[in-house]
Formats: C-alpha cells, structure tokens, sequence
C-alpha cells in the first residue's frame, strides 16, 4: 500500500510545513489540499469586496484577503477570499482565528466545497457574525448572518444592495469592472 506524499497533519505540523511551500495549500480535516488559483474576474470581484468591508467595517476592525489563512479547527485551515477580524492580531502569525465576517467568491473548482463544507466549518467559528458567498455566474450574494441568540439566516441578494457593518454594499459595488458589471 502506498503512503500519501503528504501524511495526515493538525494544524501547527500543517502551518509549518505549509510555510516552506512554494504553492498555497489548505487543511481539509487532516488532510493538505492544494489551493485552487482563480481568474482575473474572480479576482476583480474579490478586490472590491475587501475594498467595501474596509468601508464598512472600520478600526478597530481590519480587513484581509487570500494571502492569510483562516483556522477553524485544530484540522482545518482555509484561505478565505476576503474577511474581516474585529480583534487584535498578531501581524507576524500565519493565520486568523477570530474572524467577524467571511466571504468566499465562488469559482466553478470549488462551489460545491464552498456553498457546504466551507460554509459549515466557517459557521462552527463563534466569532463569526456573517458567512458572505458571492457568486460569479450571476449577480448574487448569499448572506448567512447569526442572530443574538445563535441561530443563522440567509438572506439572497440579486439585486440593489444590503445592510452590513456601517452601511450598505451593493451589488454594482461588488461586481465594477467584472463580467458582470452593469
């Protein structure tokens, strides 16, 4: 029986390794999972939703993007698209634990991953108020959001804008000079 190249790692054996890579890699339950690259739309789209998280969550919040890891459980580390973290962090460490908001654009690759195993990972997190899946095929933003008492609802927007942070984010915002852009 052949041995797996890379063998069944928690997080801190993962977050070494990782860290002499020359590609990215994610933690799925143990197990190193190569990183998806993305196009120049998903990008794009990526970009202005961090540029309107840093809008509308302000310092002390801060923002980050797909260069810093997210982990969730001791055998789950993932890239997010973009997030939003509303504690002090150590901005030499390799990754989040405490994110407030994170927002996953969908690529074809990972949509089944993102819409239901990242989703509920993500959700498990205490710290996080709101799970944001922008879509990339169609102007639509899922938002899941957890109230006071614990329980989450999704909202579907696929057209003007919605209430999140300090403001508003509205799907021209998201989706300028993309695809689908209006």
């Amino acid at each position: 029986m052949r041995e797996p190249i890379v063998p069944q790692l928690d997080a801190d054996e993962f977050l070494r390794w990782e860290a002499r890579q020359a590609s990215k890699f994610e933690l799925h339950h143990g197990f190193v999972v190569a990183f998806a690259g993305g196009t120049i739309n998903h990008d794009r789209i990526s970009f202005n939703v961090r540029k309107a998280l840093e809008r509308l969550f302000p310092p002390p919040c801060s923002t980050f993007g797909s260069d810093v890891k997210v982990q969730v459980a001791a055998d789950l580390v993932f890239y997010a698209d973009a997030g939003v973290v509303c504690t002090e962090v150590d901005v030499s460490s390799a990754f989040i634990d405490t994110p407030r908001v994170i927002v996953e654009v969908l690529s074809s690759s990972t949509r089944g991953y993102d819409l239901v195993e990242k989703r509920a990972a993500y959700r498990s997190l205490p710290s996080v108020e709101r799970y944001i899946v922008v879509h990339t095929q169609t102007r639509r933003l899922e938002i899941d959001a957890r109230s006071l008492g614990g329980r989450w609802a999704t909202e579907i927007i696929d057209e003007g804008e919605a209430l999140l942070g300090a403001g508003t984010l509205s799907l021209d915002e998201v989706y300028r000079g993309s695809s689908l852009s209006d």
